[in-house]
């Protein structure tokens, strides 16, 4: 009898354990936009060998989609927030969220002509060679992207 209370207090246990969600813990030293663009610059410039021009023409690039990445991320924070507080309808939330993923035509669509804006835009900077070199790049920063992500997901 001991054995099935203990057991059944361990199943109990370890079950609620596993179904509580996960909180984001909120990063306390997070880095603005000028401090990623240029760290992102000096990794380029070290792995593709730039000149000081265009060093300066990929930060402007950098710059404005750092810039625009991290007012989207902003705007994100502040809608969990809010729900958080329940302030958002949780339906509006789902949609959000739906929305955010890229399941929306409209969205990829912007999605797609924002790369290929930012795309050109390195083309022109860039010579033919470490244009090659760049796309490599890009290539195997998907590829692990995309293990990171599946693992994420078995998780």
């Amino acid at each position: 009898m001991k054995k099935a209370v203990f057991l059944l207090v361990l199943i109990l246990t370890v079950s609620s354990g596993f179904s509580q969600q996960r909180k984001r813990v909120p990063q306390e030293n997070q880095i603005n936009a000028e401090q990623r663009t240029t760290l992102e610059v000096k990794k380029l410039t070290l792995s593709l060998d730039l000149d000081k021009n265009q060093a300066e023409k990929v930060t402007t690039l950098f710059l404005k989609t750092s810039k625009k990445r991290m007012a989207k991320r902003e705007k994100i924070i502040k809608i969990e927030k809010a729900t958080q507080e329940g302030e958002v309808d949780k339906e509006d939330l789902a949609k959000m969220r739906e929305r955010r993923r890229g399941s929306d035509f409209n969205a990829q669509n912007n999605a797609l002509d924002y790369k290929i804006s930012i795309q050109n835009g390195i083309k022109k900077i860039l010579t033919k060679e470490q244009f090659a070199t760049y796309r490599k790049m890009q290539q195997h920063n998907v590829r692990n992207h995309k293990k990171i992500m599946r693992v994420k997901k078995k998780r």
